[in-house]
């Protein structure tokens, strides 16, 4: 970014595998040896760590012990005061204690904002937003960025914020990684999905879609909370002999190939990386009406965008996509060129690298 080594201390509401965690992982690659990063979950979950690539200069550090708002922010300012960092940046609601500690230290700050849990997905929580507003533009903005363009709408709208601070900034994908790949034949159809098992992304609706899809199997990549749940769940509904579990990976890449559709059934999204991994790898796509999803797809790819939790509209677009090879070869070409020419990894992570440089001056 510049000349000498600078320190940027991370503060997440989790550092879990997730697609805010990818990229940031993305952007402490593309930011290179000139600066020194320290990471801290306010979860304690770090389980992203094992996707940081070798050679890069990362500290990861314990979360203060749980306590109040007050007693959070004066833990926060004393890990700050330690660090000394020349930036400060924060992810999500679970960071909030730190965006208000990083202000009273008077530290250049940069507040990340990649959408809501479950509580949050249909309204928004009134102290949350007042919340926002009060640690993020009350005496003097500070620079948020947000993935899609509903939650942009938001943060004017219900937080408050002003439009000068707020940075729609998209997220982007490793083309050369993740790509089209040679998919062996095979008569039978796979339906696949890459995600925490959380109840936001909804895989119980996936498995009600399968259950209505009288043929194909569904692999489920991903690890969380829920695992026993969904699994119990398969079996209810008698399709344990069609359904994959495969657990968490740590690349990702390789399980797109074994994919005909990409299925994204989730509640709320705001632009979700899962999304352009699958289009990069040239995957037609069966996705629910959620954040930006509607948006990034093609033309073509609008029939497949159907409502969040209606596992029948959602078996009737794989029932169509099931049916028809070409088609899904049509859309898969068509989602590829769209990251192509838009979502390429290094041109969007510039744009964050931009906002830092800024926020530091």
């Amino acid at each position: 970014m510049s000349a000498g080594t600078r320190t940027f201390v991370h503060v997440f509401s989790t550092f879990g595998a997730g697609g805010p965690q990818i990229r940031a992982v993305q952007l402490l690659a593309h930011l290179g040896p000139s600066v020194r990063h320290v990471i801290q979950a306010m979860d304690g979950c770090t389980e992203a760590k094992a996707q940081l690539p070798p050679g890069l200069d990362v500290r990861l550090v314990p979360p203060p012990p749980r306590g109040s708002l007050r007693w959070t922010v004066k833990a926060q300012r004393a890990f700050f005061a330690r660090e000394s960092p020349d930036l400060v940046l924060t992810y999500n609601w679970g960071a909030i204690e730190s965006v208000i500690a990083a202000r009273r230290e008077r530290l250049p700050l940069v507040h990340h904002e990649d959408g809501f849990g479950p509580e949050e997905t249909q309204r928004r929580l009134r102290r949350r937003n007042w919340m926002r507003w009060w640690a993020l533009s009350l005496s003097g903005a500070v620079p948020v960025i947000v993935p899609s363009q509903v939650l942009q709408g938001i943060a004017l709208a219900e937080w408050g914020l002003g439009a000068g601070n707020v940075h729609h900034l998209p997220n982007g994908v490793d083309l050369a990684r993740f790509r089209p790949a040679v998919r062996t034949l095979s008569t039978e159809f796979v339906v696949g999905t890459v995600g925490g098992l959380r109840a936001e992304k909804d895989q119980a609706m996936l498995l009600q879609a399968m259950h209505r899809l009288d043929a194909g199997r569904c692999v489920i990549v991903g690890g969380g909370a829920l695992d026993a749940e969904l699994r119990a769940l398969a079996q209810s509904l008698d399709l344990s002999a069609r359904v994959h579990f495969a657990g968490p990976v740590t690349d990702t890449s390789r399980s797109y190939a074994a994919f005909d559709v990409f299925a994204l059934s989730s509640r709320t999204e705001q632009m979700p990386m899962v999304l352009l991994e699958a289009m990069a790898c040239g995957l037609p796509v069966v996705a629910t009406d959620v954040g930006d999803v509607r948006r990034i797809l093609p033309a073509e790819g609008q029939p497949f965008v159907v409502p969040a939790r209606d596992p029948e509209a959602f078996a009737s677009a794989l029932r169509v996509l099931r049916e028809d090879a070409g088609l899904r070869h049509r859309l898969g070409a068509a989602n590829r060129r769209v990251v192509e020419e838009r979502y390429e990894s290094r041109l969007c992570l510039d744009r964050f690298a931009a906002i830092y440089r800024g926020a530091m001056r």
